[in-house]
């Protein structure tokens, strides 16, 4: 008896999480201008597949997108994906690249993508860095810790201080070098 009544919200809770998974609503998938949504996807590097997504859930509403203009509207966006400025964000968000630019324009789009991927890692490992700092600073504050431990914590905390900084330096190299870079490449 118990098991029907916790049975009853869980699949309720279920239904609006799998409701929420479909690419596109009802009304989306009736009013869509299929070139311009293709845009958008192009534009924020979704792949071809993304297509299927969005097919699969107009589906269940007895419509079929315009494959055609879809495509032709996504690869305009790519051409706004694809560029050296938008794949050194990336990069530097961390942000996985899923091989969508043309040919034409992807040897460029990865070097500046892993420029900033380069950078977004230094910025990990600082951060890292202070997190562990911010663990053995904590563990001196706890007046329990005997002396002898102390002093290692103390042994500890100076040496990743000298790692803060070496790795806020090579932080700053590498910000410094693709700012040279990229003004360069600009030229």
């Amino acid at each position: 008896m118990i098991h029907r009544y916790l049975l009853i919200p869980f699949l309720i809770l279920l239904a609006l999480i799998l409701s929420g998974c479909a690419s596109l609503s009802e009304g989306e998938c009736r009013t869509a201008n299929w070139q311009e949504l293709g845009r958008i996807d192009g534009s924020q590097g979704q792949p071809r597949a993304r297509l299927f997504e969005h097919a699969k859930a107009c589906a269940d509403y007895g419509i079929r997108p315009d494959a055609e203009a879809y495509y032709r509207g996504r690869e305009w966006g790519l051409f706004d994906y694809c560029t050296p400025a938008n794949a050194y964000r990336q990069g530097r968000r961390g942000a996985t690249y899923q091989g969508v630019c043309p040919a034409l324009l992807e040897g460029n789009f990865l070097e500046s993508y892993r420029q900033g991927l380069v950078i977004h890692e230094a910025e990990s490992a600082l951060e890292d860095v202070e997190r562990r700092i911010q663990r053995v600073e904590h563990r001196l504050d706890d007046e329990e810790v005997a002396n002898d431990k102390r002093q290692a914590l103390y042994h500890e905390l100076r040496s990743l201080y000298r790692d803060y900084r070496f790795r806020q330096q090579e932080l700053l190299q590498l910000e410094g070098y693709h700012g040279r870079y990229g003004r360069l490449r600009a030229q």
